[in-house]
């Protein structure tokens, strides 16, 4: 009796991890597993580097901001709901890249890049972690202001 319910816990446990294991790409690909496409450090340096017209946001709180951005990125602070005030800067038909520090998930700049796309902006990406930290631990340039 014990050995058979031994076995179907470590078939449910197996079962389980296999499951976690089969969705950990999405989550860590996606933050949210909403589908907006992301760019590394080094994609955005290229980018940078072979003169791509490309628009950056830092959506961290401007104080943060100045304390040290990417150069040539607009500070558009995240809010939970952005209205055409908010991004009347940002050109039609160049792509976008957001960035925050915020981690893994990169919450708020995926928050916001989807915001975005809700408002018609459709070449939008997401600066992967560890975005503006890793940005600033491979020299690349930053701004303050």
């Amino acid at each position: 009796m014990k050995i058979k319910r031994a076995k179907k816990l470590s078939s449910a446990a197996l079962f389980i991890l296999l499951f976690l294991f089969s969705i950990s790409p999405a989550i860590n690909s996606y933050g949210e597993n909403d589908g907006i496409p992301r760019l590394t450090i080094k994609e955005l340096k290229k980018m940078i580097d072979e003169k791509v017209e490309v628009t950056i946001i830092d959506v961290q709180p401007l104080n943060i901001y100045e304390k040290g951005h990417i150069k040539g990125a607009i500070s558009i602070p995240w809010k939970s709901q952005l209205v055409l005030e908010d991004v009347w800067v940002i050109p039609s038909g160049i792509p976008i890249v957001t960035y925050c520090a915020c981690g893994e998930g990169e919450a708020d700049s995926n928050d916001f890049a989807k915001q975005l796309m809700k408002m018609g902006y459709n070449d939008v990406k997401v600066l992967k972690h560890p975005a503006i930290q890793g940005w600033i631990e491979a020299l690349y340039p930053v701004d303050k202001k």
